[in-house]
């Protein structure tokens, strides 16, 4: 037996619904003009997200630019691991006809990652975001 949602439950997958659709015509916008999208909020409040310089810093790394990497964003590679098993989770999930939910652990994994990268954005300084 289902248990109905309360209203705070449907107004938060609301709003994240609504968030996640707006994250996907800003980055699609940009993409069809053929840039690289910029970080909504360095775009619209001035301040650097957690994420922001990770496509710079992923190419980097691929280029074998270590520092200039972590230079652009210190937790490319945290990143990067976390969605990759975040993904893997949720496909496993899915195969499985489960209910799509992350572990509460990788949950705090990603809001601590994104926490510190935050404050590693800001520790590094503006040339950098």
């Amino acid at each position: 037996m289902r248990h109905p949602e309360s209203l705070i439950q449907r107004v938060v997958r609301s709003f994240a619904l609504g968030a996640f659709l707006f994250y996907l015509v800003w980055n699609i916008a940009w993409i069809a003009q053929g840039k690289i999208p910029p970080a909504i909020l360095k775009a619209l409040a001035g301040i650097p997200s957690p994420t922001t310089g990770g496509v710079r810093s992923f190419l980097a790394l691929c280029h074998g630019q270590f520092v200039q990497s972590f230079l652009y964003n210190p937790l490319t590679l945290v990143y990067l691991f976390l969605f990759g098993y975040s993904l893997v989770m949720l496909l496993y999930q899915q195969i499985n006809r489960r209910r799509l939910a992350l572990s509460p652990w990788i949950a705090w994994a990603w809001c601590l990652s994104l926490l510190i990268g935050w404050a590693a954005k800001f520790a590094l300084g503006r040339q950098y975001w």
